[in-house]
């Protein structure tokens, strides 16, 4: 369990679902794992997690979405801490989660509100912008680097409803594959998971999960695996591409939807 022996990792999204899973499995692979959220109870849960494993992790409260707050994030992991080896993007908002709160904020785009629109563009996009901005420049001036983006099977695939939201996700499926192209020179590798239907609670009493909920003969239609998949089977996508097992893997958007993507449905 020491794959990512010796590294500094940052992981948003922390509090919760893939980022809290992330944060977990990293640190149980040897990394110094500093989780980023925005709410400090559910951080301090993960941390508390995370020791009961017999692990550690630090976890600070921030707001990626804020550029000046992103920036200095990971100036000060890097300072604090020497380097930034790897990054991991995680914190995104969506979902049946956000409807809730956001009547109309996850629908198509007749029903999503400009104002909806603007918000996960900005906390879903412009926050992956604002910390890749920021850890490419150290990642160059250290030699190297590994950045992790949790992208959606929603941007290559069309759905009737989360318009706003596949959009910000096939943003991040293009950003991956430029910075990619652009920074392999400088041995940072950029690579992107593409997660189908997750049982997050961002998606919890999602039309989603109600589709391969066990009770429902056809759930095969959606998924050939005819389930939803776990916070944890995402993290271990994420750990494979921040580790040094995927040493030659640049600009790869690797599905860990169940087969999803390949059915007809």
């Amino acid at each position: 369990m020491d794959r990512l022996a010796g590294k500094v990792a940052l992981i948003t999204g922390a509090g919760t679902g893939m980022g809290r899973s992330c944060v977990r499995l990293f640190a149980a692979n040897g990394a110094q794992v500093v989780g980023v959220g925005r709410r400090l109870d559910r951080l301090r849960e993960t941390a508390e997690l995370v020791m009961q494993a017999g692990d550690k992790a630090e976890v600070l409260a921030c707001d990626v979405a804020s550029e000046p707050d992103a920036r200095e994030l990971v100036e000060d992991v890097a300072r604090r801490y020497g380097r930034l080896d790897i990054l991991v993007n995680a914190a995104a908002m969506g979902g049946s989660a956000y409807g809730a709160i956001r009547p109309g904020g996850v629908d198509s785009i007749a029903e999503t509100p400009s104002e909806h629109w603007h918000e996960l563009l900005h906390n879903n996009l412009d926050s992956v912008f604002y910390l890749c901005h920021a850890a490419v420049n150290v990642m160059r001036r250290q030699g190297g680097g590994s950045i992790v983006n949790i992208g959606s099977m929603g941007a290559v695939r069309g759905f009737p409803a989360y318009h706003a939201y596949g959009v910000t996700k096939a943003g991040i499926h293009s950003l991956t594959r430029s910075m990619a192209v652009r920074y392999g020179r400088d041995n940072i590798r950029t690579n992107c998971i593409a997660p189908g239907t997750t049982d997050t609670p961002m998606m919890a009493g999602s039309a989603s999960i109600a589709n391969l909920d066990p009770g429902n003969p056809d759930r095969y239609n959606f998924n050939p695996m005819g389930r939803a998949g776990t916070p944890d089977e995402m993290a271990y996508g994420c750990l494979f591409l921040a580790s040094d097992e995927a040493s030659y893997v640049n600009g790869a958007v690797l599905a860990i939807d169940g087969g999803a993507l390949s059915c007809p449905t």
